[in-house]
């Protein structure tokens, strides 16, 4: 009997088109900027999950390749299952690691922000119904990175999902069409996770997230924590 999830964090880097950083992405101090930020949270997150059974895939735009091993070479080597990859092998690399699975459990998470330490773990436990396509977390926190505040923020159809696949409908070329974005992974047959499962960060490379309620981001103020220990436990959950 074959092995039942494969699950793959996939980050896109610098490989999104994106209006407000078409250019800027490609830019050594944009790449050595958000390596920075991508040290300092996401891999520490990635890192510290209770079950390391997943690997990372980090696309980035294949002309950058040059510009993205130097900032690399500049920290201390990532483990084996976190990796950065061109945008032109990417799916390839999903691909080569599917072989003996049923399902594709596709993890969203951006190169700078976190997971809850226990997410990883809790995507092995969970059990799917029958015809889910996605997994929500709609709760987590938002952290200004800059203040040092963090406080609870609730998001409908968040950055923050799971897309479920089998394994024989990816490789046949499946995928989820999600028009306008993650408000759309709503729309899919899906579950939700009730923990307190993410950490948006705002930081000054952030272009169009604020600390603020914002469309399909309410964040509580009124719980706000600015106590710089208290604000260290919580971040600790999750890095």
């Amino acid at each position: 009997m074959g092995k039942r999830k494969k699950i793959i964090v996939g980050i896109a880097f610098n490989s999104k088109k994106l209006n407000h950083n078409r250019k800027k992405r490609f830019s050594t101090r944009w790449i050595k900027k958000r390596m920075k930020i991508f040290m300092k949270y996401t891999r520490r997150s990635l890192q510290r999950q209770t079950n390391q059974d997943f690997v990372a895939l980090v696309e980035y735009e294949d002309r950058t390749r040059k510009k993205i091993k130097r900032q690399l070479r500049k920290y201390s080597k990532l483990p084996k299952n976190i990796r950065f990859v061109p945008k032109s092998s990417y799916q390839k690399s999903i691909m080569k690691r599917l072989k003996g699975y049923r399902y594709l459990y596709l993890v969203r998470l951006d190169s700078d922000d976190l997971y809850r330490r226990s997410y990883i773990h809790q995507l092995k436990k969970h059990r799917i119904r029958k015809g889910t396509s996605a997994i929500i977390n709609q709760h987590g926190y938002m952290y200004d990175s800059k203040k040092r505040r963090i406080a609870p923020m609730y998001a409908k159809s968040p950055a923050f999902y799971t897309l479920i696949y089998k394994v024989k409908d990816y490789k046949k070329g499946k995928r989820y069409r999600l028009r306008g974005g993650h408000p759309a992974v709503i729309r899919l047959r899906h579950e939700k996770l009730r923990r307190r499962n993410y950490v948006h960060i705002i930081h000054s490379g952030n272009t169009t997230s604020k600390f603020r309620s914002k469309r399909n981001k309410i964040i509580n103020k009124k719980r706000t924590v600015k106590n710089r220990r208290k604000v260290k436990k919580i971040l600790s959950a999750f890095m």
